[in-house]
């Protein structure tokens, strides 16, 4: 089945993607999405997932995740989003379009949610715990193992902010230069209502929202934790107190 209705979750890690998509899927109207495209480096879908061709994965990622009411949706990271243009780029059916208008043909003009967070250091810290566990996300039926214990290192950290703000500034110049208007979606907002972020969502796709619409507790559990909450008090902590130090030393520079 092709989709009669597309649309592309734009993200970056750790910003409430999962709990989005479970809300969605809870509707009943919103598709099924989930990161269909992910990749690692110099990895291919057809590789990863054993299909006959490049072409024949993505048609039956659309055929298979399209839902009866022709509604399909996928969620998409910065991280690996050039790969997924170049990927599809290397198909005969779509070379030569690029960016914005290869993902119009390949998804028939699809609308985009940005999803975000506007608490970065949370974000980074949960990135961070993530990377170190092995656990990314939490169902709430089935509770998973973490690797390793978590250990706070503030460099780790801070390079996960930095990457946040780059890779959200990333979105925002393709978003800017492509002349498109996206939904944009908070994760704290998210977290706050379901019902309002499903509403918004499905308002947004020109989607009728069902009759007495009720959304069940998320499938995912927030992950936040004390462990969190420490390592974001102790990071803005140090983070006070690097600035401090670099402002005294750049006024003792120009004195």
């Amino acid at each position: 089945m092709n989709p009669a209705i597309s649309y592309i979750i734009a993200s970056v890690q750790r910003s409430g993607t999962h709990l989005l998509c479970s809300i969605l899927r809870s509707t009943g109207v919103g598709g099924s999405p989930e990161e269909h495209f992910l990749s690692k480096p110099g990895e291919t879908w057809e590789k990863r997932w054993g299909a006959p061709s490049r072409l024949a994965y993505v048609q039956n990622v659309l055929r298979q995740n399209t839902a009866a009411n022709g509604v399909f949706g996928t969620v998409v990271m910065w991280s690996y989003f050039e790969r997924m243009l170049e990927m599809l780029q290397e198909i005969p059916e779509y070379n030569g379009l690029n960016g914005a208008q290869l993902l119009a043909a390949v998804f028939r003009e699809p609308k985009y949610i940005w999803m975000r967070r506007r608490n970065q250091v949370e974000q980074a810290v949960s990135w961070a715990i993530a990377c170190q566990t092995g656990v990314w996300s939490q169902k709430t039926e089935k509770k998973s193992r973490a690797r390793a214990i978590p250990q706070f290192d503030f460099k780790v950290i801070d390079e996960w902010c930095n990457r946040i703000a780059a890779h959200d500034e990333s979105w925002a110049i393709y978003f800017r230069e492509n002349l498109i208007e996206p939904l944009i979606l908070f994760y704290e907002d998210v977290v706050a209502s379901h019902r309002i972020a499903a509403e918004r969502v499905l308002e947004f796709l020109e989607l009728p929202s069902p009759p007495g619409l009720e959304i069940p507790p998320p499938a995912v559990e927030k992950q936040a934790n004390q462990i969190s909450h420490e390592w974001t008090a102790s990071y803005l902590k140090l983070k006070r107190a690097k600035t401090g130090r670099l402002a005294r030393v750049l006024r003792r520079m120009r004195t």
